[in-house]
This record gives structure tokens, sequence and C-alpha cells, in this order.
């Protein structure tokens, strides 16, 4: 049976039976019963209108709402710090902590704020620009930093702006050691160039004389603790003695942490890489050529110097040698000499004893080694015809030596060897010329020893 069926007086929102079925109840007489259940107000909806029997809230829901009001206030001030992070908790604005990776809490805002910074990213900064060096020449350099953040708390709020800074602090490094090296060492791998210094002006003032006031002390008259921080100073910038093009980026990086660390800026310098180092693109080719006369300098004086090392040790060796020859020149002759002193010495204790057969003994042994090389004709005295002579032994190294003139001919095995062959032939005949000669002459010696 329906709810609203007429007749049966029932209401399901215990408004009795006062629309007499006929229509929905009044949803603003609900709404101020439920006002008034909220309210703590136990009487009826009589002498009350639609807006006055609303009071405050009762204490039981008071005590209900704000314990959960708290604890969603306390939940906010929880935080998670990821890995590689850093988080750095202010309260009222005044640091109080760093927090490393993992959940954390917090007093919820406005108490305490966290800010959170990545440490192991790897930073950049780059710069470009066209520079003059030391002899006053124009290079263009390009470097680039990588940094990583060392101190959250001070890269934040120990600069404005620290990455600017970074920047700032690279091209002012670059532009000082390019400033004070010179053209070669900024834009050559590896080259090290030594500076020719007069060292006797070291120490000399060039105002005296010059009617000139002369240098002082800059710090003379100056507070000595004073002078002590800009001694301190100076000894703890890092000083540059290596200006090769090598060393630019060590050299570059030395002085850019220096000066950071000297803001307190928070950030290590990673790495410097110099990715471009050259003279402007207008005086390139020059350069190239400049470079390539360079290189031809150096390739001729290594060609010279490996042409006076080896002079100086085929002279050393030659040198060696002689020292060798001399010295074994000085032992044979002394070895002789003491050789024949002691021959004598043992021929005169012989003469001593017998004077005449030692004298007959030594004429006979001298007469024999002269006349065993001298080649002689003994004749006999008397008649008046012509002598023939016939020289044997001449004939005989002739002959000897023809057959070996022959044989070296015909051993030969190429045109050169042949030319030898027949200069040698020719060289023979010469020899038989001269042996004919020779004949001549000692057959007329023998006619005249005859008469």
């Amino acid at each position: 049976m329906a709810w609203n069926e007429p007749g049966k007086g029932q209401d399901p929102w215990g408004g009795g039976n006062k629309n007499n079925g006929s229509g929905p109840p009044d949803l603003d007489q609900l709404w101020r019963k439920f006002r008034a259940r909220m309210s703590g107000n136990k009487g009826g909806s009589g002498g009350h209108d639609s807006g006055g029997g609303a009071g405050g809230p009762s204490p039981a829901i008071l005590l209900f709402i704000v314990p959960i009001a708290l604890v969603i206030w306390l939940a906010t001030g929880l935080y998670v710090v990821q890995p590689g992070e850093k988080g750095v908790v202010l309260r009222f604005g005044d640091y109080t902590e760093t927090q490393g990776p993992g959940w954390h809490w917090r007093i919820p805002y406005p108490v305490d704020r966290v800010y959170k910074v990545d440490t192991q990213q790897v930073r950049r900064a780059n710069n470009r620009s066209v520079m003059l060096t030391k002899d006053e020449n124009i290079v263009e350099v390009e470097v680039a930093v990588q940094y990583r953040i060392s101190d959250a708390m001070n890269y934040l709020f120990q600069l404005r702006e620290p990455d600017a800074t970074v920047e700032q602090v690279l091209r002012s490094a670059v532009r000082e050691i390019v400033g004070t090296s010179r053209m070669n060492q900024v834009i050559q791998e590896g080259v090290q160039v030594e500076e020719l210094e007069d060292r006797a002006l070291e120490n000399v003032d060039l105002k005296e004389g010059s009617g000139l006031p002369a240098e002082k002390d800059a710090l003379q008259g100056v507070d000595d603790k004073l002078v002590d921080e800009i001694k301190a100073q100076q000894e703890s910038y890092p000083e540059i003695t290596d200006r090769s093009r090598a060393a630019l980026p060590e050299n570059v990086r030395k002085i850019v942490q220096s000066t950071l660390s000297s803001y307190d800026a928070g950030v290590d310098v990673v790495a410097i890489n110099v990715q471009y180092s050259q003279p402007p693109e207008q005086v390139q080719g020059a350069f190239e050529e400049a470079i390539k006369a360079r290189e031809e300098e150096e390739r001729k004086k290594n060609i010279a110097r490996a042409y006076a090392r080896d002079i100086v040790a085929r002279a050393q060796g030659e040198k060696a040698r002689i020292l060798l020859d001399a010295r074994g020149y000085r032992e044979q002759k002394t070895a002789r000499a003491k050789g024949e002193a002691q021959r004598f010495t043992d021929l005169l204790a012989q003469y001593e004893k017998a004077p005449e057969v030692t004298r007959e003994r030594l004429y006979l042994e001298t007469m024999g080694d002269v006349l065993a090389n001298a080649n002689l004709i003994l004749a006999e005295q008397g008649g008046n015809g012509p002598m023939m002579y016939l020289p044997l032994e001449k004939m005989l190294n002739d002959s000897r030596r023809n057959k070996q003139t022959e044989a070296a001919a015909n051993d030969g095995m190429n045109a050169g060897q042949d030319s030898d062959n027949s200069a040698g032939t020719s060289d023979s005949g010469s020899n038989d010329t001269s042996s004919s000669s020779s004949r001549s002459v000692d057959s007329l010696r023998s006619r005249d020893r005859n008469s």
C-alpha cells in the first residue's frame, strides 16, 4: 500500500497528517529541526521563527572537530627529501638545519619552511669572448665549467644569484690567465714558452737618477695587522707557474675555485673544459702559415741535431781509434827497445869473452841479411867481350803476377769487373814495360861494374 494513500494518516517525515495527504513535506521546516538538534535546543519549533532557533556549536562537537583539524595540520609537516638532495630547514626565516635524503617532519607552515636542493646534479656554465694577451695579440677563447653544490645553505642564501656568479667568476678567471700569458701559450697545445728575462734589472729602480721620485714600498706606513691580512690573502690566492696551453684548464679551475671559496658560495668545481682557443677568424690563415713555418724550423733543427750527433759520434770513434793506435805503437816501440837493449846486453857479454869470433859472426850475419835482398851480379874480371845477363827472378815474378791477373779476370761476373780486369791487364803491360826497363838498367849497371 502506498505511503501517501488517502485515509491512512501516515507521514514518513513525522509530520503527522498536517498536509492531509495532499503533498510533500515542507523542507524549510525540516532544516529548522536539524539546526535545532545540532544547537542542542530540545524544544519544538513553536515560538521560533525561521532564524531565531540557531545558537553556537555545542562543546561536544568542538571537542571532536578541533583534534581532527590539529592532526591534519601536523600531518602537513611531513616531507620527503629525494636521494641526491638536501633539505634546508628555516624556522621563522632563520636557518635551523640541513636534512639528508628520506622522510622528515617539520613544524607546519607558517613556522618552518623547507628548501630542497639537488647536490648531485652537475651544473654547467660557459663563456666565450675575445681577449687581449700579454704580447698584445687577440685570441678567442671558449671555456666551460662543470660544478656541483657542496653546501646547500650557502648556495641558497649566501649569494643572490649563485649560478650567475659562477659564470662571472669564470669569465674573470679566463681573462686573468689570458691577459698575463702570451699568444703561443694560450693557443698551442702542450707548448711551454720560456720567457727571456733580464735578471740584472730585477732589483734596479729605473726612476733613480731620472728626476722622478723613487719607488716606495706600498705597504709602508700601513697597520701591521692589515699588512698581515693582505699577505695572507696573497698567499691563499693560487700562484700560476706553468702558463702552457695544456695547463690552461687547471689554472682556470684553481682561480675559479679559490674565488668561489672566498665567497662561501657552496660550490665545488668539477672540471674546466677549454672548448675553443684560436686567433680570430680573420687572421687564422696567416697564423696557420706561421705554425707551418715554425714546424719546418723545428724539423730543420732536428735534422741538424741528428747530423751533429752523427758527426760527433764519428769524431769520438776516430779519436778513440787514434788513441788506441798510439797506445799500441807506444807499447810496440817500448817493447822493441827493451828487447834490443836486452839483446845488446847479452851480445856485449859474449863479445867480452871472444871479441874476434863475435865480430866475425856479426859481420857475416849482417852481410847475409844485406845480400839476401839485393839484386847483384858477380862476374869474374877479365875478357873484353860483352856479358849476357838473364834476369830469371824477375821473369818468374812477372809471370806469377800475370797469372793472378788472368784469374781475377775470369772470376769477374759483371761489366765493372771486366773493366777492372782490363785495367789490371793494362797495369800488367805497364809492369812488363817497367820490368824490361829495369832489365836494361840492370844490364847497364853490370856492364859498368865489369868495366
